[in-house]
């Protein structure tokens, strides 16, 4: 069993203290892991999908999912090798030595991964969630992507 909680309250404070409480009674070996920070929120999800849709209409990068996969690679990546050392040491043991053609194709709906591939973005924390939005947008209306009816001031 995972279970995950963003402390953000006293009583979410409350809460989580009372679970891992619960489950050391119940278990007797727990693992818990916590780092400062928000969660990227569901907006970011949806400002990406509808980002990844508008790049796909207006490119001959391929579908959405070729955008995403493209996207989570050469963008998403990055930002999280820079940011988790962990990330950086597992990404370089594991992935290093893979064609970019296979490293493109786990960031996609694969068997190993799953339906949402290789986990890069569902690991970001909000500010990289912002930043990741930013050098897409930098990126893609560099060649003619117009992301202005999506982005607001809350968009990211």
């Amino acid at each position: 069993m995972t279970e995950r909680i963003s402390v953000n309250s006293a009583s979410k404070l409350s809460e989580a203290i009372h679970k891992l409480t619960q489950l050391y009674r119940d278990k007797k070996f727990v693992v818990v892991s916590m780092r400062e920070g928000k969660d990227r929120t569901l907006d970011q999800n949806a400002l990406w999908w509808a980002m990844y849709q508008r790049i796909a209409q207006m490119t001959q990068m391929g579908d959405i999912e070729d955008v995403r996969r493209w996207c989570k690679l050469h963008l998403g990546v990055p930002i999280m090798r820079k940011a988790d050392v962990d990330f950086f040491n597992a990404w370089n043991r594991s992935f290093l030595h893979l064609t970019y053609e296979e490293k493109l194709h786990l960031m996609g709906p694969c068997n190993l991964f799953g339906p949402d591939g290789f986990p890069v973005t569902r690991l970001f924390n909000r500010a990289q969630g912002i930043a990741y939005t930013d050098q897409i947008v930098a990126e893609f209306s560099a060649k003619g992507v117009v992301f202005s009816d999506l982005l607001g001031e809350n968009a990211a």
